[in-house]
């Protein structure tokens, strides 16, 4: 069984895309990031093998995430002890969700405690991502986890100087360490981490990563620019 962590937050204005904040406003940016979230949602339908764990921030906020994102879901969601099943509408593979706070420290240091515990918890492929992307959907996903060896990582450059996901079959804490988050430096030095820990990469297509109002407008121009209006629509 993989293990597919989504890193996100609350949306309170004032903690989330504060590139994009700094444009268009802190109440806007909240309705912009929650269409990306929903429209994110959608995309993972037809998973295949894969466990889904909502990573969030901050630490007290469990309930309010879950109360966000599990009506979001199109399809029957139920409960199984601390986790839920999800089936899709569609004619698609159901999965289980479960959800686990962020915790302190650097994004390096989450990623690293989130990854361990992932394989810790007896998955065997673990692939992390943020929000941002929501062309990333269940096609790349399982693609990367195809793809994912003990000896090999898979990475999806972001064309912003980061990635959007990242996929690994074996615990690799290195990936995370000394990294330049948020900078244009992140996937080349993350590729060089991967290379000092004697794994190879294979790049997934360059996907958008939303975090200002230029690349919003190129994914608002992009084949899936519909379902992210209809989803800001339903912010309104």
């Amino acid at each position: 069984m993989n293990a597919l962590l989504i890193f996100l937050k609350e949306p309170i204005p004032g903690k989330v895309k504060p590139r994009l904040a700094a444009t268009v406003g802190e109440d806007e940016a909240v309705k912009r990031y929650r269409s990306m979230v929903a429209v994110l949602l959608e995309q993972l339908e037809g998973l295949n093998n894969t466990h889904v764990r909502f990573c969030y921030a901050p630490d007290d906020a469990a309930d309010a995430i879950k109360f966000w994102l599990l009506p979001q879901f199109r399809g029957h969601t139920v409960t199984q002890g601390d986790s839920f099943l999800f089936t899709p509408l569609k004619n698609a593979t159901p999965f289980t969700i479960d959800f686990m706070a962020q915790g302190d420290g650097d994004l390096g240091q989450r990623l690293k405690r989130a990854t361990s515990q992932a394989f810790d918890d007896g998955y065997q492929k673990v692939a992390v991502m943020g929000t941002g992307c929501v062309h990333c959907g269940s096609r790349w996903i399982n693609t990367a986890f195809s793809q994912t060896t003990p000896m090999r990582c898979i990475i999806g450059p972001s064309g912003d100087g980061g990635y959007y996901l990242l996929a690994t079959a074996k615990k690799s804490e290195g990936l995370f360490h000394n990294i330049p988050w948020s900078s244009e430096n992140t996937l080349s030095k993350t590729e060089q981490a991967a290379s000092a820990i004697d794994l190879t990469v294979l790049r997934l297509p360059q996907l958008v990563n939303i975090e200002d109002e230029s690349s919003w407008e190129v994914v608002l121009s992009s084949a899936i620019g519909g379902k992210l209006r209809a989803a800001l629509k339903r912010e309104a």
